[in-house]
Parts: structure tokens; C-alpha cells; sequence
């Protein structure tokens, strides 16, 4: 199954408090559909948020596939120049809720460390990978790939491989899934961490990110995600 151009589907939540998305809850966010510049193949969408050491996020839920248990990911972003000062962490997401289990496989370019980083659910706990990530230049498209797998019966998930700018990496690393009794679903999910500025292309941050054809997970023009056994 594929879902495209996620980005500029209608159903988009987001939350900025922070009870929901964490952090400070100042600054404004918002998110812009169907931008025509900066965009790779059409219309991209473009995330924002303002506030000082604040988290902005974005999600978008698909219906319950309990079916599926192979993901990949793929989409692009583009920056502005303010996020080179601004952007703390740049998270994207895929979720899958079976039984009432969580399985919230994310993902985020730790801006500060310079490393990605994967998710315990279980724990509720960002950890450190090997896999660099400095800064991405800005004004700039970047293209992001991620296979990821979840086992509803062990109640884990698995990052398989990370694609950025063509570079590959084997991750192979397993987590835990959380029971929270949550009803049955699959979505993607964006969030943008900010010192203090904006994000462009995707995201942003008094520092602005655009998101251009999205797979399964996020914005960009052309935004898709596959899902199969």
C-alpha cells in the first residue's frame, strides 16, 4: 500500500503545548499547504515555528493497518538559512497503535550532538546512534529514506536502514513498544525543535522547513510512504 504526498493531505493535527509536544509552548507555529516555491515535482508544504527552546508538532493518522509490518519512509526537506542557529532537532516519525500497544518508531537529526537518534517508546528516552547528522545546508533539498519494521507479537520495532543524500546506513537496532490502550491506527508524524529562530521546507522555526514528496512520513512536495507485509 502507498500513501503519497502525505504533506498536503487534509487531515493534519498539531499541538505546541507543552503537554503535548514538550518544551517551553512559546513562540508561533503554523503550518502552509500547497507551496509552490521552494518545491522539487509540485506543491510542498511548509512548517514553522518561532518560539525559544519550543516544540511544534505535526501529525497525520491513516486508519488501523494491522496488516503491515514493513514501512519505508521517503520524502524531502528544504531549510531556510535561520535554522543553521535555530533548529535544535528535526523529528519524523512513523506510528502504528495494535491492541493498544505503541509503536512510535521515531527518528530525529540531533542538531545539537550532530548524531541521529532513535526512540524507546518503553522508556520514553531519545538514544544516541553512530550515524552522523550535521547541519543540513540550507536552501537546499535533502532526501530522507527510512525502512523501519514492527513486531506486534514481541511488541518491538526495529530500525532497519537510513538513506540520507543517498549516503546508507544499517542501523538494525530494536525497541520496545508501550502499552497505552490507544485505539488502532498508522500515521507519520513531524516535529521541529527550536533554540529560538525558524526552519524553512518542511519545517520551521522562526526558522522555516518545507516538506516535498512525502512517502509515508511528512512534508515535502511529493511526500509517500509504502507499507507491506
Amino acid at each position: 500500500m502507498f500513501y503519497d504526498q502525505i504533506q498536503n493531505r487534509s487531515d493534519w493535527s498539531w499541538c505546541h503545548n507543552p503537554g503535548c509536544a514538550g518544551r517551553s509552548g512559546k513562540g508561533a507555529y503554523w503550518m502552509a499547504q500547497y507551496q509552490g516555491s521552494p518545491s522539487r515535482t509540485g506543491p510542498g508544504t511548509e512548517f514553522y515555528n518561532s518560539g525559544v527552546w519550543a516544540n511544534a508538532l505535526w501529525w497525520n493518522k491513516f486508519g488501523a493497518q494491522n496488516w503491515t509490518h514493513n514501512f519505508l519512509s521517503d520524502f524531502w526537506i528544504y531549510l531556510d538559512g535561520n535554522s543553521w542557529n535555530a533548529a535544535q532537532a528535526l523529528e519524523y516519525d512513523v506510528f502504528q497503535f495494535v491492541g493498544g500497544f505503541n509503536y512510535m518508531v521515531g527518528s530525529q537529526c540531533d542538531v545539537g550532538v550532530g548524531v541521529w537518534d532513535t526512540w524507546d517508546e518503553s522508556s520514553g528516552n531519545w538514544y544516541h546512534t553512530s550515524v552522523p547528522c550535521p547541519k543540513f545546508s540550507p536552501n537546499a533539498w535533502h532526501h530522507i529514506q527510512s525502512y523501519v519494521t514492527t513486531d506486534t507479537n514481541a511488541h518491538t520495532y526495529t530500525y532497519r536502514v537510513l538513506v540520507v543524500d543517498g549516503q546508507s546506513y544499517q542501523l538494525n537496532v530494536t525497541r520496545k513498544a508501550r502499552y497505552l490502550g490507544w485505539g488502532d491506527n498508522l500515521g507519520a508524524l513531524s516535529l521541529f525543535a527550536t533554540r529560538g529562530f525558524a526552519l524553512w521546507a518542511g519545517t520551521s522555526i522562526a526558522a522555516r522547513s518545507t516538506l516535498n514528496d512525502r512517502g509515508i512520513v511528512r512534508y515535502a512536495a511529493g511526500l509517500q510512504a509504502s507499507v507491506g507485509h
